[in-house]
């Protein structure tokens, strides 16, 4: 139990809250105080102090802004060159977290049924005792434990990773969304298993597909000023924007022209317009000549099967403005294709060859190779997750480390049934969510503002950064950061986990993060622009850091500017490691005017009962860590501003057939489900299909979470929003 927090105070708010194990109102306000009164009685100047927004995997450097010794305002860290200042609403929201009201308090065990939310507090050996126990029962079943938790690249994840390796569990993220899930069919092309970096600021024309550039793009601050360097670059032209998108997203309505199709047609239009660049000798042919590989066998395949009419009629884009946009494409000056971090393999790979026929690799405005490999072994969470559903694997111990793999949209709509098979669950998250309604044991997490930081941030074009910070606040409740945890239940089990976790607590494991990077001797802690560009330089003239400062030093100058960055990036890589395998290796295009043309036949069968195609896509409250940020609900992306519910999308044509408008509410079916949702017109989208925002429902959570009551994923068939119909009903 924190000092800042008497036993006393502890059972005078807890009585009055879910089960004696979240703060409740009463002790939001008695944390604020505390905050307060722990600098003393005098009112002191403001301070702002270093930290790491935990929002995404972008890791954008924040600072937090302390008045008396309480945090009140998170604004983006000036010296963080991912952000320069800036930071999304998301990352603003992230105060809320601290106060949150229904924050867990401390270690608690279940005593009634799963999703019944009665608990009884413990003590934190109590907890790390019933962990070694459970995991000690472990080792003489077959039915390995399995750890969850969102995607993560740094000391603290790698800790995380060791401790439940280890244990024989099987290790499992939830991918975040970056670059690193486009590296398949990167690499199937360009033999380079990397993450490509799109550099989107020196592009002057770009062409995307779905990508949310303006929204939640790979690293979404980065993006967003790049995208602004990108429209208004001095001494040049403005960038042209074309989003293919099914929805008239933020990036669409941004765009200087934005093409209607859904994903599949998404994928004939790309082979279209490579077929035209194809067919018209438009291609780059410097660099297809130098590095050709089975570029004649692939330009002989999409120009026999994606015949400029056909492409059309598939997609119902004019041929004329098919032909227009491949010749626009291939006639700027640098050229890229964009697309969204979770399209499919076959747009994926359309879209890198698109870039391979412009000649957009290793060069200003177009992809480059990131310059450190990712982690090998990093498992997607859906996979065991739908193999518990089924029934394949039942694992023993199921630890998850907060709720972001239960809050995608593509999951089963009730995981406490799917999670039934599992004998005892573990709640690592600080919050009242979707993972402590499933748990038998709750050990919550200190919240970002109160914890250590060593993050490998999301790579974007150029360098390596890595976002450090030390907490801003003590912990006022009586929560432990996983790395302690975990390092105790080690140390109970002995053994190889012992041998696995030689830490403390996450201090140590930051520590020993800064120390490995100061021997390096090159790049230096985050500072301004103008600094960055210096070391940049010294760095490309051969000027590398000298290793004057001493460990200590260093590790003071990181984490006081909140993180290190090595801007040198050796660009070239793409095209030497072409020259080594002998050129570029296209994916057949073959399959993709079947799967569109089965889609549109599918729409034309599928008659009055369910007339609609469903797509889904995710909202600001869908990504948040704490899914109990009322802001989040007030501002959750929408356009027209209603809040606090879910809403769908569809085209004037389909709304004016049902009699309605915007701010109507109607009940979206399916053979599956039913839910409600408030109607948003967007004039341009195809009449057949509609747009379901995905706000993730959580009933047994957070009071303001618990507002949204139903969500997309009790409509899907099979687990699939792609093969979902649906119907609309007026309320």
């Amino acid at each position: 139990m924190s000092a800042s927090f008497s036993r006393r105070d502890f059972f005078t708010y807890s009585g009055s809250v879910l089960a004696g194990i979240t703060l409740g109102e009463w002790g939001r306000r008695h944390l604020a105080r505390a905050d307060a009164l722990a600098s003393g009685p005098s009112r002191l100047p403001a301070e702002w102090a270093p930290s790491v927004c935990r929002d995404c995997a972008a890791a954008c450097g924040i600072r937090v802004r302390m008045v008396d010794g309480a945090p009140v305002k998170v604004e983006g860290n000036p010296l963080c060159p991912i952000g320069r200042g800036r930071l999304c609403a998301s990352g603003q929201a992230g105060i809320e977290a601290y106060y949150d009201p229904d924050r867990l308090i401390g270690p608690a065990k279940r005593t009634g049924a799963r999703g019944e939310n009665r608990w009884t507090a413990i003590t934190w050996d109590e907890a790390t005792a019933i962990l070694a126990s459970r995991l000690s029962g472990t080792r003489a079943t077959e039915r390995r434990p399995l750890a969850i938790g969102m995607e993560e690249r740094g000391p603290l994840a790698d800790g995380w990773t060791k401790f439940w390796t280890a244990c024989d569990a099987r290790v499992a993220w939830t991918p975040a969304q970056t670059s690193a899930r486009l590296r398949a069919g990167f690499l199937a092309l360009t033999g380079i298993d990397r993450e490509p970096l799109f550099d989107l600021e020196h592009a002057t024309y770009v062409l995307s597909f779905g990508a949310p550039i303006a929204e939640t793009w790979l690293s979404p601050v980065w993006a967003q000023r790049s995208f602004g360097r990108f429209r208004r670059q001095a001494g040049r032209s403005r960038g042209r924007l074309v989003q293919v998108d099914a929805r008239r997203s933020a990036t669409a309505r941004k765009a200087d022209e934005w093409l209607a199709l859904t994903p599949e047609q998404q994928v004939v239009l790309a082979y279209g317009l490579a077929a035209i660049i194809a067919r018209e000798s438009r291609g780059n042919r410097q660099f297809l000549d130098r590095f050709a590989g089975n570029h004649a066998e692939f330009e002989r395949d999409v120009v026999r099967t994606y015949l400029p009419d056909e492409v059309s009629a598939l997609t119902g884009i004019p041929v004329v403005t098919i032909l227009r946009l491949a010749r626009e494409l291939s006639a700027t000056t640098q050229p890229l294709v964009a697309v969204a971090a979770d399209a499919s393999r076959e747009l994926t790979d359309a879209v890198f060859a698109l870039n391979a026929l412009v000649g957009a690799y290793d060069r200003p405005g177009g992809i480059y190779a990131a310059a450190t490999a990712p982690p090998d072994g990093i498992e997607d969470a859906a996979g065991p997750i739908e193999a518990i559903a089924a029934g394949r694997i039942r694992p023993a111990v199921l630890a998850l480390r907060d709720g972001s793999a239960l809050r995608r949209s593509s999951l089963v709509e009730r995981p406490d049934a799917a999670f039934a098979s599992a004998d005892f669950i573990v709640s690592f998250s600080p919050y009242l969510d979707e993972t402590s309604t499933l748990a038998d044991l709750l050990l919550p997490a200190h919240t970002p503002i109160e914890s250590w930081h060593a993050v490998r941030a999301a790579a974007v074009p150029p360098g390596e950064a890595i976002a450090c910070a030390a907490p801003v606040v003590k912990p006022r409740l009586d929560t432990r950061d996983p790395a302690e945890t975990l390092a105790h239940v080690a140390r109970a089990l002995g053994g190889p986990a012992a041998a696995a976790c030689p830490w403390t607590t996450a201090e140590d494991l930051v520590i020993g993060e800064l120390e490995r990077v100061g021997q390096m001797r090159r790049g230096g802690a985050y500072t301004s622009a103008y600094e960055t560009e210096w070391l940049l330089q010294l760095e490309k003239g051969g000027w590398w850091t000298s290793g004057s400062q001493t460990p200590q030093a260093f590790r003071q100058a990181v984490l006081g500017a909140g993180g290190w960055v090595d801007p040198f990036f050796q660009d070239g890589e793409i095209r030497s490691t072409l020259d080594a395998r002998h050129g570029l290796t296209f994916s057949s295009p073959g399959a993709a005017p079947a799967i569109a043309a089965a889609a549109l036949h599918a729409s034309s069968s599928a008659g009055a009962q369910f007339p609609y195609r469903l797509l889904i896509f995710e909202t600001s409250a869908s990504r948040a860590a704490d899914p109990n940020l009322p802001v989040l609900y007030e501002l959750l992306g929408q356009p027209e501003g209603i809040p606090w519910q879910p809403w769908v999308e569809i085209a004037g044509e389909t709304a004016r057939s049902l009699g309605i408008d915007t701010g109507a509410k109607v009940k979206v079916v399916s053979p599956g489900g039913a839910m409600s949702a408030i109607v948003m017109v967007v004039h341009g989208m195809q009449p057949d299909v509609v747009a379901l925002a995905h706000v993730p429902a959580l009933p047994e959570g957070g009071r303001w979470a618990r507002e949204i009551r139903s969500d997309s994923r009790q409509l899907m068939a099979a687990g699939s929003a792609a093969a979902t119909r649906v119907r609309l009903e007026r309320v």
